[in-house]
């Protein structure tokens, strides 16, 4: 029994193991490359080291037999990267990686002195040489610019080729009132994509979206770092389902202090009032919204341990008008004579025998009747 026990406990203890690998690969990046010199031969032994420029996370590897380095399960952010060998130029490249990413750097030594130390400025590369999937990264600065309607960032996927998205309404009787997150990439039906936050499983279970929304989670818009949206993930990981996939960050402390305050405010003075409300002359319905709050980062113990907190409240007021027809009493009993309908005030049309109309259309009747 207890070594049934103990089978039983590493059996999970496995499963929780590659369930948190499987989520941080979705949720970081990954860097490799090879390292060469100038006669194109592979260097065994060199040391590549990486540094996050904003919380000083620092790691460190060798290159293997075949020139080859790895760094598995990057938290996002803009590195600094160092190679460096005896005999060789020292060289020092800056590298962004984002979410889901898997980069590629590749360095080419030349020959040189310890003290001397060669600076690389390399832009970003369109496509990826080691991975097939297709995504677009909505990143910090397009996420705090876009005017945002209700601060809903699942508007900015709308950006991404090859996503339609639904538009958010309140009207009633529609499919998507008040739904976020529908959208359709390449054809494939919105519940068919896969959202993930922060490397965990971020979907609702419901067949009919009766949440009214994708996500189990929905973050504020300033809590989010960066979101990317793969619109063909071939990669195993994102094995759930044949649509988009949606791998929303969220950020963190860093070394340095940074926080906001906010509120944004609408009501029916600046609105204009509907169609059917101002035909009838009826007054603008109340529409008082606000959303207000802040949120602070940084540091508790420099390149060691951070904090990040945030507060969003939302307050809505909001009144509808509904403008309905109900039959006249005399309406109720089928009386539309000229007598009543001149009584009522009520101009009604002429109405005719549908047996009447038939019977004229095939000529039945003789056409003064049918005048």
């Amino acid at each position: 029994m207890t070594r049934a026990l103990l089978r039983q406990c590493l059996f999970f203890s496995l499963l929780i193991s590659a369930g948190l690998v499987s989520q941080a690969q979705v949720n970081t990046a990954n860097l490799s490359g090879l390292v060469t010199d100038p006669t194109g031969a592979v260097l065994a032994h060199v040391t590549v080291s990486v540094t996050n420029r904003a919380t000083g996370y620092n790691r460190t590897v060798s290159t293997d037999g075949a020139g080859l380095y790895s760094f598995q399960d990057l938290p996002i952010g803009q590195y600094s990267l160092s190679v460096n060998e005896s005999g060789f130029d020292t060289v020092n490249e800056t590298v962004i990686l984002t979410v889901g990413q898997r980069a590629r750097e590749d360095f080419h030594l030349q020959v040189g002195s310890a003290q001397q130390t060669v600076q690389v400025q390399a832009a970003a590369p369109v496509l990826s040489p080691d991975d097939a999937s297709i995504s677009t990264v909505i990143g910090s600065t397009t996420i705090e610019q876009t005017p945002l309607y209700l601060r809903n960032w699942d508007d900015l996927l709308r950006i991404v080729p090859g996503v339609q998205i639904a538009r958010y309404t309140q009207q009633s009787g529609a499919t998507s009132a008040g739904r976020v997150g529908d959208f359709n990439v390449n054809g494939i039906h919105s519940l068919q994509n896969n959202f993930i936050l922060d490397g965990i499983d971020n979907n609702t279970f419901s067949e009919n979206v009766q949440e009214l929304s994708t996500e189990s989670s929905h973050p504020s818009v300033d809590t989010i770092a960066e979101f990317n949206v793969i619109t063909n993930p071939y990669s195993a990981e994102y094995g759930r389902s044949p649509g988009g996939v949606v791998s929303v960050n969220t950020k963190s402390g860093t070394n340095e202090i940074h926080g906001l305050a906010y509120e944004y405010v609408r009501n029916q003075f600046f609105d204009a009032n509907d169609f059917f409300s101002d035909r009838h002359g009826l007054p603008k319905p109340e529409n008082n919204q606000n959303q207000f709050g802040a949120n602070i980062g940084g540091p508790i113990i420099k390149n060691k341990l951070f904090f990040f907190f945030n507060y969003e409240g939302t307050r809505i007021k909001q009144g509808v008008s509904r403008t309905a027809t109900v039959p006249l009493p005399n309406e109720r009993i089928g009386d539309f004579s000229p007598a009543t309908a001149a009584a009522v005030g009520v101009t009604y049309p002429t109405i005719y025998d549908p047996r009447h109309v038939r019977s004229c259309l095939l000529g039945i009747e003789l056409p003064a009747v049918c005048e």
